[in-house]
């Protein structure tokens, strides 16, 4: 019934014999007449309909070899639209074939992507729309303390009841593809640790957003950070005293009218800037470990940014007579920054005491500011000094980094101040920008709020 010409055949040699029949039958030429047409009739009649089913076949078949390309990843441009019936079979068999070795590569790079997966000192943990655990590996079981079994197809408060992780895993629902966030999450016991978290969102079916936590164990770092910044606080607390003594007798030394013998005076004025500079250094070691214990309290409001860079320039005057510098302030009245007025100056004092270090005789160190538009304000620091190669800028903030360390010895400074500036400006919620050219100068930006929290007075 499948072969339209094998029917019509049939049906054919069906009419003939029975037209033989009724003439050797003597039946009436009619009524052989009209057995014949039936015969044919019905002939065509099921050679059609037969021919019909076999094309629908046929386009079932062309249906499911093309799905079979998109998914052997063969390109349709270098498939034939209409594959004769005979040559089906075979290229049914390339397809499959071609789809075989398909699914082969694909459970290679899985067992690939699962064994990097696996080898990672990072916990990834993957969780469904729902919240449901999808994958963990073998460092996620580790840092949280569980089994393999015991996360699958738990949810993220069955897993560790974390109130910052599980809002971490549903607020993935919220990020864009490109987006990511980032937390330090404290654990208690019975899992006692220090966390840091990245939660970032994948495509899950039906266009469903999925969530992967990167989970990575700075326990131990935290702790080394502790006890490095309480080691700085002692030794700046035990060193402050008696250093503010040796000042103290240096400088009256100084002045001893007995000290007239040139190299006494000498030898003791070298001794007198020396304490001085080890006593800058251990202030500005205490005030960092301050900053970096929470132990400073902020006092903000509207503070006027040319009131206050008239008064730093006023502390200077001195220094910058001395190297016969030139300072000018341009900084209108309509200018103000929501901040801690004592922490803002302490800032500006650090950023002026580089540039008269750097800045040859006959420069000039300017305040400027400017309106960023998004409720910020920018405070610049410009002076025409040596500058910074591009190649130190992303350091210059580090503790004790210093560009040109013979230099900085000469002068006296103690490679912290950068740094005590960019940890003030994050209490402060803002920003430091470095801008530098060699042979023409620095310019520093201080980027500050201009709109005030909801609290003024702020412990961190």
């Amino acid at each position: 019934m499948g072969n339209p010409s094998l029917v019509l055949v049939s049906w054919m040699v069906a009419a003939m014999v029975g037209v033989g029949v009724t003439v050797a039958w003597a039946w009436p030429f009619w009524v052989v007449v009209l057995l014949g047409a039936g015969f044919v009739g019905v002939a065509v009649w099921m050679t059609r309909y037969t021919w019909d089913q076999t094309r629908e076949n046929h386009e079932d078949v062309m249906a499911s070899i093309r799905q079979l390309q998109q998914l052997s990843g063969i390109d349709e441009a270098k498939v034939p639209r209409v594959v004769e019936p005979d040559a089906v079979g075979g290229h049914i068999q390339r397809l499959v074939m071609n789809v075989k070795q398909r699914m082969t590569s694909l459970e290679d790079e899985r067992r690939k992507i699962l064994a990097i997966m696996e080898n990672l000192v990072e916990g990834v943990v993957a969780f469904d729309p729902k919240g449901k655990v999808l994958f963990s590996n073998a460092s996620a079981h580790r840092i949280l303390g569980l089994d393999a079994n015991a996360i699958q197809g738990r949810s993220v408060w069955e897993i560790i009841r974390n109130q910052e992780m599980a809002g971490l895993v549903e607020g993935c629902q919220e990020l864009e593809w490109h987006e990511r966030r980032h937390a330090e999450i404290e654990l208690h016991p019975p899992v006692s640790m220090v966390l840091e978290v990245y939660a970032l969102p994948f495509p899950f079916s039906n266009q469903k957003k999925a969530c992967v936590l990167v989970l990575h164990d700075v326990t131990e770092l935290r702790r080394l950070e502790q006890v490095r910044t309480e080691f700085i606080e002692n030794v700046s607390h035990e060193l402050r005293t008696p250093l503010t003594a040796i000042v103290g007798y240096l400088e009256t030394l100084v002045d001893e009218p007995s000290l007239e013998t040139p190299n006494n005076r000498k030898f003791v004025h070298i001794a007198h800037q020396h304490a001085e500079r080890l006593s800058r250094l251990v202030e500005d070691l205490r005030s960092l470990s301050e900053i970096e214990a929470g132990k400073v309290i902020l006092r903000c409001k509207m503070v006027p940014l040319c009131e206050v860079a008239r008064e730093v320039e006023e502390i200077f005057q001195n220094q910058l007579a001395k190297k016969n510098l030139r300072i000018s302030n341009t900084i209108g009245s309509e200018f103000n920054a929501w901040a801690d007025r004592d922490r803002l100056i302490q800032i500006l004092l650090n950023l002026v005491d580089n540039a008269i270090k750097y800045t040859p005789s006959g420069g000039t160190i300017s305040f400027q500011a400017l309106h960023l538009g998004d409720q910020r304000v920018s405070l610049q620091v410009k002076d025409t000094g040596q500058g910074i190669p591009s190649i130190d800028l992303p350091r210059i903030t580090e503790r004790f980094y210093r560009v040109d360390r013979a230099r900085s010895r000469e002068e006296g400074g103690t490679g912290l101040g950068l740094s005590i500036v960019k940890h003030l400006l994050q209490l402060l919620g803002g920003k430091l920008r470095i801008q530098s050219e060699l042979g023409r100068g620095t310019t520093v930006e201080v980027i500050l709020p201009v709109s005030s929290p909801n609290v003024s007075t702020k412990t961190l």
